[in-house]
């Protein structure tokens, strides 16, 4: 059975970007992010605030990810645990806290299978379906790939003796990692092309477009899953 996207939860209340928005206790100010500018104090960040808002990219399927390390290092530097280590405890865990949090925003975005997912969660109000299949031909795949890293592990545990037969081995898994590269690679154009179908429509037009990404981001998942499987063989072949 497919997995079902509910229609996307879309705000339309007008003070939505202030729910987004924490009060610094020091001054008073409303804030949208770690960090207070008027009296330099570091704040929590609202629970209303996603990844992308949080590093400051579009929230889309494709983003600049060397404005996302740009913004990462600048708000890294600023939040840093270390420029508090005067300060009190409370302060501290705070630090600690948000620094954990940017983390975890940016390890996300900058992986494109943690980004899909984490947009479609966003977008439907739900954490996306876990990857149960891929498509057939992905599927025919893994499992041929499978075989082969089976077949190394098997050779490994008896004792890995004949430079051949290793060579051997060693060969075919670099050519299932190359192939598996290359499928990975069409994948992101076509994560790409729905990028550009994302951004010329408006939001609450965009549910085909998820299922789309969710197939994708199955894909993804069993590349993923496949190319360290691989890594795994060739690094205990070596």
């Amino acid at each position: 059975m497919d997995e079902m996207i509910t229609e996307p939860v879309y705000a339309n209340d007008p003070d939505e970007e202030m729910a987004k928005k924490v009060k610094c206790e020091s001054c008073g100010s409303s804030v949208e992010g770690f960090f207070c500018v008027d009296c330099h104090t570091i704040l929590p960040f609202s629970k209303e605030t996603d990844y992308f808002t949080m590093m400051q990219v579009e929230k889309r399927p494709c983003i600049d990810l060397n404005k996302l390390k740009e913004n990462y290092l600048i708000i890294s530097e600023v939040i840093h645990p270390d420029k508090y280590y005067n300060a009190s405890a409370d302060v501290k865990d705070l630090a600690l806290a948000c620094s954990s949090l940017l983390n975890k925003a940016y390890s996300t975005l900058r992986d494109p299978k943690e980004r899909i997912k984490y947009l479609i969660s966003i977008e439907t109000d739900k954490e996306a379906p876990v990857s149960n299949r891929a498509s057939a031909g992905t599927m025919e795949f893994f499992i041929e790939a499978s075989d082969v890293c089976n077949e190394a592990d098997t050779f490994i545990k008896k004792g890995g003796s004949g430079e051949d037969k290793k060579r051997e081995l060693r060969n075919r898994l670099k050519e299932y990692k190359k192939e598996s590269q290359g499928k990975w690679n069409n994948v992101l154009k076509d994560i790409d092309k729905i990028d550009n179908e994302w951004v010329a429509v408006l939001s609450k037009e965009r549910k085909p477009l998820l299922r789309r990404l969710l197939v994708l981001s199955h894909e993804l998942s069993y590349l993923t899953k496949l190319q360290s499987m691989l890594d795994e063989m060739m690094i205990a072949l070596s």
